[in-house]
């Protein structure tokens, strides 16, 4: 059931979206956190509220990443326990029971003490997230290096974030910094959620289209970040994975996709341009790159939101380039 809710939720249009009293109505992650809350897997509480800057603790985080990979609690897990820390009536205990279980969680052999109270950290939650939905790091093993400025291949973590990194799940900002020790805030664990959630209940052309969104994304955020040269690294894998997804769906996100691939490119070819004064080649790929970003908003809706971005981009470097004051490339 709650397999059909997400493929539901995720692939066709929303015909409706309730705020929390909390989150505003346009906040672009509302809709993730509504379905969440819609499959059981993160409720609003009793208020009504999500409280999406409340602190997640190790214990509720472990539920609810055994929710989003659909692991049941069985009756015998129920007035156990395995850890000395952790009490079996109260109500996360067969939760830590379930998750040793699982392996989702090391057992009291590694450690005694589960620690069910403290704050989450983003490694932490990673780890039980990607284990409780089944992911195979075998690929990610050998892929450790270059992940962040502060995720380095000898790191316990390093083969999750490894696999946040290639889909996106975390986020990487332009500082280049994961920050795996941070302590993670309920709207900031719901969004990695909803996040593997789209890939564990989806198809090989799922995962092409997921992390092509995870592509387009950096690129974008790299942009905002004057770093136009670290963008451009990105720019061949867009183009691979929009050449695959063409090849496996050509429906109208990958009509969209294909859209938002040449845009980019031709972007790419602008800030080139007006790096080398040619600037009438510079706007002349800068109308190409609107035409082509219209395009993908009208084709797709689930990439809507990226087209957006980009053309607001746009409009910006327009406008660097009728007040050069406001150019925040030439500030490289």
């Amino acid at each position: 059931m709650m397999k059909w809710l997400f493929v539901t939720a995720v692939f066709l249009p929303s015909m409706a979206v309730y705020a929390f009293g909390d989150i505003a109505s346009d906040d672009p992650q509302l809709p993730m956190l509504q379905h969440l809350n819609d499959v059981k897997i993160m409720t609003a509480y009793p208020d009504g509220n999500f409280h999406p800057e409340k602190i997640v603790t190790r214990a509720e985080a472990l539920a609810i990443s055994l929710r989003a990979g659909g692991i049941q609690i069985p009756a015998e897990s129920v007035g156990k326990t395995y850890f000395t820390d952790v009490d079996p009536n109260e109500w996360y205990a067969p939760f830590t029971v379930r998750g040793v279980d699982t392996q989702v969680v090391a057992g009291p052999e590694q450690n005694p003490n589960f620690r069910p109270n403290e704050a989450i950290t983003k490694a932490e939650f990673l780890a039980f997230l990607f284990r409780a939905t089944g992911v195979k790091f075998g690929n990610y093993m050998h892929k450790t290096r270059d992940i962040s400025l502060d995720v380095s291949e000898s790191d316990w973590f390093a083969p999750y974030f490894a696999y946040a990194k290639r889909f996106q799940i975390a986020h990487l900002p332009p500082d280049g910094f994961y920050r795996p020790n941070k302590l993670l805030s309920r709207q900031e664990v719901g969004v990695m959620t909803y996040r593997q959630l789209r890939i564990f209940y989806g198809d090989n052309t799922t995962k092409l289209f997921v992390e092509l969104q995870a592509e387009i994304e950096q690129f974008i955020t790299l942009l905002r970040a004057g770093e136009p040269e670290q963008a451009e690294m990105h720019l061949q894998r867009i183009v691979e994975l929009n050449d695959a997804l063409a090849h496996t769906n050509n429906n109208q996100d990958a009509i969209a996709a294909s859209a938002i691939s040449k845009a980019l490119e031709h972007f790419s070819d602008s800030l080139r341009a007006f790096k080398f004064g040619q600037n009438l080649t510079a706007l002349e790929n800068l109308h190409l790159a609107a035409k082509q970003t219209s395009r993908a908003m009208e084709k797709s809706e689930k990439l809507a939101p990226f087209a957006r971005d980009l053309g607001t981009l746009i409009d910006e470097t327009l406008m660097s380039f009728v007040h050069p004051q406001f150019d925040r490339f030439s500030q490289k």
